[in-house]
């Protein structure tokens, strides 16, 4: 009899429409989608026996069926979802189906989720996948399974996307390389890839993508943490991608504004959007946060400015609650989006995510305010601020989404740069982009409670 496996994406346990989750309701074409899938699981799925039938759910888009018969069930956990995954591997192991848990949660804090659960993948999971399911087959699973090295990822085989519900997904996600070099204080992404750029084969991404347009053709993801990491490797990437006439957005650091090479490739190649860990606009942060080594302040408008020129989108990510921000922040950091008339600012509040230094550091002076981890999603607060009250930190970054993303602000920077691009003569055709048609009302029709202006609530 064959093994019957589910690979889940849970959703988070609560709070979950109390800030954008992730669905876009575009404002033109009135349609309801998640923004993308796990990777994880499509490529789990795809080094899996082929003797095993294997379902992937995600909860964001389906409710789990725990009557329907499984006999391993498999669970991706970042923080914020780790109280509902718990949930999910309880309610399995209540009906003796083997559950093991994967991604970074576990892998920093595998004490906590062995409570849940049977097994558990430390680090990326390729190279001790099988080995789970052998070890299933005769009985023996262990509780840990380590992956002391990093997998090949030009022996990875294709996602497995067939297993997706496509249709319900905005936009389809392919990562080439893994891995970071960089020590930024907040990220975790070191603690699961290493410190070491791994790329995949040029010709399985090629093969990749036209898969992905295969099945659905729609604008598609590069999700690595840095797309130019690499820079002789991505540009010869980029050449391949040129006749496959695709639209597509990156992540990357801001220097690939200083490569005129790198930015006509990128136009050529499909590139619309380019989304760019600004963080904060205090030097002082960026040396704290170890992110002064790409990211100086002063050179933030021109190389945001030439971006938009080449007729790139910028979406940026700031991060509130930083030791050197004041109540003062937000209303500079407003200001400075407004200047720079970038279209998709994406404000946050610094989450001191475990395994981090940044957790570390603000443990160590006793500033963690509570382990809720379905509160860990850049959205609440969940440390002591060393210069504002938490109040003040929450108040203030609801005020400047609400304000950023009010229909007045959202249509006049949108405005202003369909405005640069018509004087630079700038895909014209395409003036209305594929970011733009999927931008949420969820964004645009901010639903908390009206934040109050910051120097309001100090007072």
């Amino acid at each position: 009899m064959s093994i019957k496996l589910k690979l889940i994406t849970p959703k988070k346990k609560q709070y979950e429409r109390e800030l954008f989750d992730g669905k876009f309701v575009s404002l033109l074409y009135g349609v309801e989608k998640y923004s993308c899938f796990s990777l994880s699981l499509a490529t789990i799925a795809a080094i899996t026996p082929k003797d095993i039938e294997i379902q992937i759910i995600d909860e964001n888009i389906e409710t789990v069926n725990f009557d329907d018969p499984a006999d391993i069930v498999g669970i991706t956990v970042n923080t914020s979802v780790a109280p509902r995954a718990y949930e999910i591997a309880e309610e399995y192991r209540n009906r003796n189906v083997t559950v093991i848990m994967g991604g970074v949660h576990p892998s920093v804090l595998p004490e906590e989720a062995l409570k849940h659960c049977d097994s558990i993948v430390i680090g990326e999971a390729e190279l001790v996948w099988n080995e789970f399911i052998s070890d299933y087959r005769n009985k023996k699973v262990k509780q840990i399974y380590t992956s002391e090295n990093k997998p090949d990822l030009k022996d990875l085989p294709l996602p497995r996307r067939d297993l997706l519900k496509n249709s319900k997904y905005s936009f389809h996600v392919i990562q080439t390389t893994r891995g970071c070099p960089f020590n930024c204080d907040f990220c975790s992404v070191k603690i699961l890839y290493g410190s070491k750029y791994r790329c995949k084969s040029i010709d399985k991404i090629v093969e990749e993508v036209k898969d992905a347009i295969a099945i659905e053709k729609k604008l598609i993801f590069f999700s690595d943490d840095n797309f130019i990491g690499n820079k002789s490797f991505t540009k010869e990437l980029l050449k391949l991608l040129i006749p496959l006439k695709i639209v597509y957005f990156i992540q990357s650091s801001i220097n690939v504004a200083d490569d005129n090479e790198m930015l006509d490739l990128l136009s050529k190649s499909g590139c619309r959007k380019i989304c760019i860990g600004l963080e904060s606009i205090s030097d002082s942060n960026l040396r704290l946060m170890n992110k002064a080594y790409c990211n100086q302040v002063d050179t933030y408008a021109k190389h945001i400015e030439k971006l938009q020129a080449y007729g790139f989108e910028i979406e940026s990510f700031i991060i509130f609650g930083c030791d050197y921000d004041d109540d003062t922040v937000f209303e500079k950091t407003l200001k400075f989006i407004e200047d720079t008339n970038i279209i998709f600012p994406v404000p946050s509040i610094l989450t001191p995510y475990p395994g981090t230094k940044v957790y570390e550091n603000i443990k160590a002076e006793n500033r963690v305010l509570h382990t809720n981890w379905s509160l860990y999603d850049t959205t609440h607060v969940c440390f002591k601020p060393k210069l504002m009250s938490p109040e003040a930190l929450q108040n203030g970054y609801i005020w400047v989404r609400q304000q950023l993303y009010s229909y007045d602000n959202l249509f006049k920077r949108l405005k202003k740069l369909w405005g640069l691009w018509n004087t630079n003569n700038v895909r014209k055709h395409d003036r209305i982009s594929p970011m733009i048609a999927s931008l949420s009302m969820n964004d645009v029709n901010y639903s908390l409670p009206k934040a109050v202006h910051p120097r309001e609530f100090s007072n």
